[in-house]
């Protein structure tokens, strides 16, 4: 009896090839500087982690600045999507969707983000390239949040308010997850159900 022949696996592409590379470097990036600090990250450290060639990486993103931003960038992107992939069915009334909205807010930011973050935003004091990118960074995961926003809440967006009150909720969050610095984890968590509440207590709804 003979055996079928194992099936043939279709050759990747040149550009499904391009976009391994560059996410196996966007995902390394974010362990080495999880791990090593802004300080401590090489791109030599990026390459040996992501298993590609140190022109590979050259070719893909020209400065170290540029790598870890587009990083934290490849980061937050996919955890907007997991936000967008679950629709805040909470009932009728916008303000019970803010609140499930801040829980998924804080998910997003407590996890690498977090700590990717305050490494980056630490260093760019002092780096101009890093701090440039920043603000581009920035800029776009705002406008990136307010879409998702208006996907998965939208009686909620639709409120005058709603865009200041974003910005405070995701400034608090920030500023929360900072003080990992001085604060152990299990503190920094301990403070943000009663922070969560003032935010809700902000909010001019009716319900």
């Amino acid at each position: 009896m003979t055996s079928e022949p194992a099936p043939v696996r279709p050759r990747r592409t040149q550009a499904e090839r391009r976009a391994t590379t560059r996410s196996a470097l966007l995902d390394a990036t974010i362990d080495v500087l999880v791990e090593r600090g802004y300080a401590g990250l090489t791109t030599t450290a990026v390459c040996e982690r992501a298993g590609v060639t140190r022109g590979a990486q050259a070719h893909y993103f020209a400065t170290k600045g540029e790598l870890v931003v587009q990083a934290l960038s490849h980061l937050t992107d996919k955890l907007v999507a997991e936000l967008i992939s679950k629709p805040l069915n909470v009932g009728d009334g916008p303000l019970e969707q803010y609140g499930v909205l801040l829980n998924r807010l804080w998910e997003i930011f407590s996890g690498p983000v977090s700590y990717a973050q305050l490494e980056l935003f630490t260093a760019a004091r002092t780096d101009d390239d890093l701090r440039r990118h920043l603000v581009q960074f920035d800029h776009a995961v705002m406008q990136t949040l307010a879409e998702a926003a208006d996907r998965v809440a939208p009686q909620l967006v639709v409120r005058a308010e709603f865009p200041e009150a974003m910005t405070t909720a995701i400034s608090t969050i920030r500023g929360l997850l900072m003080l990992r610095s001085v604060a152990s984890d299990r503190t920094v968590r301990r403070a943000w159900p009663p922070a969560r509440e003032q935010l809700l207590t902000g909010l001019a709804l009716d319900g």
